[in-house]
C-alpha cells in the first residue's frame, strides 16, 4: 500500500538533516509535533540505523495535569520500546532566584536538561519537533523586542547538536500526520493562557496579520528567517575574522584598541563587542542598548571611565583601549595582592637574593663597584632612602624619577602622562624604598641622580 505524501513529506524532512546512523536524544513534550517526531524517527530506526533516546522534560507548574502528560510519554516509549528520560525542573524557584519570567526560566531549564541528557547518553543530535508556526511566532516576538537580524533569523535547523528538522512544516501538517498514523497526543492547557507573550503572539496577533494583512503571513516570516540567517551567518564570519585580528585576551578579559573598533562598520563594530562580553562566558544578556552604550563610551573617549553590564562584567575605556572584564563575585573574598620586604642590611651581608614573583624571578645585588654595574636596575646604595626594599603595588604618595627625565613626579601621574590604563596600573608590580621607586618591575626604571663617582651599588634583575 502507497504510503501517505504526508507521512512521506515528514520522514523526508528528518532524513534531509539526519545523517544515517546517528544517535539521537528526542525532545517529546506529548504533544502533535514532537509526537510526530519520535514516531517518525521510530519509523525510520532500523531503515537509517538511528539509536533513539526519548527524553521529557515536566517544568513543575501544571500539577496533575504536567504528571499525565510525564506518564503518556513514557508509555508511548515503553509500548515501542525505546529508552525515555524523564526530567524534573523547578521553573518558578529558578525564575524567582534569577530574575526571570516564567517562560523564560522554563526554556532555559529545558534546553539545560535536554542537553544534559544528550550528554549521558553520548548522543550525535538533540532533535527538537518545532515547526514553522513556531518559526514565525519567534520572529514576531523577537521583532516586537527590537531585535537585529541575528534575534529576527530566529531558530536554525541545525545549530551545533540541535536539530529542528521540521521548520519548513506547520502545525497543521505535523496535526495530519498524527492523525494519518492513529496517535492521540497531549495539549498543553497553558498554550492557551494569554498571560504568556508567546500565546498571545500565537492567538491575537499571528490571525490578526493573516486576516487583514496576509493570509500566508507565516510562510513570509519564516522565508523572512531564511533569509536574514544567511545574512547574519554573513556578518558573524566576518565580525569573527575582525576578532581574531582586533582583539587581545588577557587573564580572562578582553580589549581592543578604540580607533580600530570605531574603523569597523558599525554592523561588525557592535558584533564584536558583544562577541568580546560574550568571551567572558556570563549569565544575563547584553542588549542592543548596553552594546550602543559601550561604543558610545568609546566615542567620547573619556578615559579610566567604566559601565556595569550583566552578570558581574563591566566595560572601561582608558587611553584609547576598550576593555571587557569581570567584576568579582560579591560571595568572593578579593585576593591578598602579592607583597615582600627585604631587609637592606641583609641583602648587603649576603650579596645576592632570588625572589619569585607573580611575573618570574627578581635577583637582588648588592655590588661594589667604582664604574657602574650593568643590570636592567641600578642605584647608589647611600640614596636608598628606606631601611627595607619592597615589592609591591602602587600606594598614594609613591613618586617617580624616570631615568633620563628632568625630575620626580608622583607616579599617578606619570601613570596619566604615559596613559597606563587604570586596570594595567593595579597589575604594575613595584620595587620600592619608602615611597621612592626604584623600578616599574618590567618596564622603565628611575634615574634618581647622575650615579657617578659611586662604589655601592643596588642592582636589580627579572626573569620571566
Amino acid at each position: 500500500m502507497r504510503e501517505h505524501r504526508q507521512i512521506t513529506k515528514v520522514r523526508q524532512q528528518i532524513k534531509k538533516y539526519l545523517p544515517v546512523g546517528s544517535r539521537v536524544v528526542v525532545a517529546c513534550s506529548g504533544g502533535a509535533d514532537s509526537l510526530a517526531l519520535a514516531d517518525a524517527l521510530l519509523q525510520l530506526r532500523e531503515e537509517a540505523g538511528y539509536r533513539l533516546t526519548v527524553c521529557h522534560v515536566e517544568h513543575g507548574l501544571r500539577g496533575a495535569e504536567a504528571l499525565a502528560d510525564a506518564d503518556f510519554v513514557a508509555a508511548f516509549c515503553e509500548a515501542r520500546q525505546v529508552d525515555c528520560k524523564v526530567v524534573r525542573v523547578e521553573v518558578k524557584k529558578f525564575a524567582a532566584s534569577n530574575g526571570l519570567s516564567l517562560e523564560d526560566a522554563a526554556r532555559k531549564l529545558r534546553y539545560q536538561a535536554l542537553l544534559q541528557c544528550a550528554r549521558e547518553q553520548q548522543a550525535d543530535f538533540l532533535v527538537t519537533g518545532h515547526h514553522r508556526d513556531d518559526q514565525a511566532e519567534t520572529v514576531l516576538l523577537h521583532l516586537v523586542r527590537g531585535s537585529g537580524s541575528s534575534g529576527l533569523s530566529a531558530m536554525r535547523a541545525v545549530k551545533g547538536c540541535l536539530l529542528r528538522p521540521f521548520l519548513e512544516l506547520s502545525r497543521k501538517e505535523l496535526e495530519q500526520y498524527c492523525q494519518l498514523r492513529g496517535l492521540a497526543y497531549r495539549s498543553d492547557s497553558s498554550n492557551e493562557d494569554l498571560y504568556f507573550t508567546r500565546n498571545k503572539v500565537r492567538h491575537l496577533l499571528l490571525p490578526l496579520l493573516e486576516r487583514e494583512f496576509n493570509p500566508n503571513i507565516r510562510g513570509g516570516l519564516a522565508r523572512t528567517a531564511a533569509v536574514l540567517a544567511e545574512d547574519a551567518d554573513c556578518l558573524e564570519l566576518l565580525s569573527e575574522q575582525n576578532f581574531v585580528d582586533g582583539v587581545q585576551a588577557c587573564n580572562g578579559a578582553y580589549s581592543c584598541k578604540a580607533v580600530w573598533l570605531l574603523a569597523l562598520p558599525p554592523a561588525l563594530a557592535a558584533r564584536v563587542v558583544r562577541k568580546m562580553w560574550q568571551r567572558l562566558e556570563t549569565a544575563g544578556l547584553l542588549t542592543y542598548e548596553l552594546t550602543q552604550q559601550i561604543l558610545e563610551l568609546v566615542r567620547r573617549g573619556s578615559s579610566n571611565k567604566k559601565l556595569m553590564l550583566p552578570g558581574n562584567t563591566y566595560a572601561a575605556y582608558s587611553y584609547g583601549t576598550l576593555l571587557l572584564a569581570a567584576t568579582l563575585p560579591p560571595d568572593e573574598p578579593a585576593a591578598v595582592p602579592y607583597s615582600c620586604s627585604v631587609d637592606l642590611a641583609e641583602l648587603q651581608a649576603a650579596g645576592r637574593i632570588k625572589l619569585p614573583l607573580p611575573c618570574g624571578e627578581l635577583t637582588l645585588a648588592y655590588v661594589r663597584s667604582e664604574t657602574k654595574p650593568q643590570a636592567q636596575a641600578v642605584y647608589p646604595w647611600r640614596l636608598l632612602k628606606a631601611a627595607t626594599l619592597e615589592l609591591r603595588y602602587r600606594q598614594d604618595g609613591d613618586r617617580f624619577f624616570p631615568l633620563d627625565s628632568g625630575g620626580s613626579k608622583k607616579l599617578k601621574k606619570y601613570f596619566n602622562d604615559q596613559k597606563i590604563a587604570t586596570e594595567a596600573r593595579d597589575k604594575q608590580l613595584l620595587a620600592v624604598c619608602g615611597q621612592q621607586v626604584l623600578w616599574l618591575l618590567g618596564g622603565r626604571p628611575a634615574g634618581w641622580h647622575e650615579q657617578c663617582g659611586e662604589a655601592e651599588w643596588l642592582t636589580l634583575e627579572l626573569n620571566l
